[in-house]
């Protein structure tokens, strides 16, 4: 005897038809994902393959003579800091605080003592760091403002020492380093002899641009002087090792290799797909009452 036909019954099947094979859909953009890239996540790869960036922001960083620090987000570069003792000096007027620091000088066989102001704080709450060639133009007009004695307090302030070049030195530098380092160098084709050339060039000319405006560009005490040779070392290893990659055009190789591959994944995956859900489509058996099995 025939089952009756029901077309509510008929729908719930449908309905559950349908769940399943959405539910299979989903696992297969996991596995597809999980197996290779998109066709955007590859365009975000080669474009990070191919950025400059970052390279010269550490390039820049280390120029200026910042600090690598850390913290629970990860490495991070800061401003070179010390800790100094200073005296506190307010502005009962004005409410502005003044930091001055004792300092010591040894002169031949004397010793000379004088006041360095090395921070501001306004009356907001706003500090300002102060550069020592500045202290004692600040301090002469100070001497005839009634300022009140506040004690002494330690304080972290920025330490010139520590920056073997000034903000024109970083920028001189950074402006040539810009043109060496681009995607241009990347996708290029270079020998190693061709590389060996470019670099010995560059190196004299850097050697000799800093040599005739090394006090120009900062470079003012005997500690920053003594940073002369790994400065230039530096900047002439990181550009030889951009242009390395461009021995015999690999960058480009590897690039094109890179996006055939894509392809056929991406081709393969989709054939998967099909053939994933034919075959569940299928298993089911085949019944005259229900259109989702003919």
């Amino acid at each position: 005897m025939e089952e009756e036909f029901n077309p509510e019954k008929h729908m719930s099947n449908i309905e559950l038809e349908n769940e399943t094979l959405r539910q299979d859909n989903l696992k297969m953009s996991g596995a597809m994902t999980a197996q290779g890239f998109t066709p955007e996540e590859e365009q975000n790869l080669i474009q990070y393959q191919l950025e400059t960036d970052k390279i010269l922001e550490r390039i820049e960083h280390f120029l200026k003579g910042d600090t690598i620090r850390f913290s629970e987000n990860g490495s991070y570069f800061d401003t070179p800091t010390k800790s100094v003792l200073a005296k506190i000096r307010k502005d009962v007027k004005t409410g502005v605080i003044y930091y001055i620091q004792d300092v010591k000088k040894s002169m031949d066989s004397s010793e000379i003592k004088y006041n360095v102001l090395v921070m501001i704080v306004n009356k907001d709450g706003t500090e300002i760091n102060v550069m020592e060639r500045d202290s004692k133009l600040i301090l002469s007009k100070l001497k005839n403002i009634k300022l009140k004695n506040m004690g002494f307090k330690y304080i972290e302030i920025m330490d010139e020492e520590k920056k073997p070049l000034n903000e024109y030195g970083v920028a001189e530098f950074m402006r040539i380093i810009s043109m060496y380092l681009t995607k241009e160098t990347f996708l290029s084709i270079y020998t190693e002899e061709r590389i060996n050339e470019i670099m010995g060039d560059l190196g004299d000319a850097f050697n000799d641009f800093l040599y005739c405006n090394y006090e120009k560009m900062g470079m003012d005490s005997k500690f920053k002087e003594s940073k002369y040779t790994i400065i230039i070392l530096n900047i002439l290893h990181t550009i030889e090792s951009c242009y390395r990659r461009a021995i015999g055009g690999a960058e480009q190789y590897n690039l094109r290799s890179r996006a055939i591959v894509t392809q056929s994944i991406g081709s393969g995956s989709n054939l998967s797909a099909r053939n994933l859900a034919r075959s569940s489509m299928g298993t089911r058996k085949w019944n005259p009452l229900k259109p989702s099995t003919w």
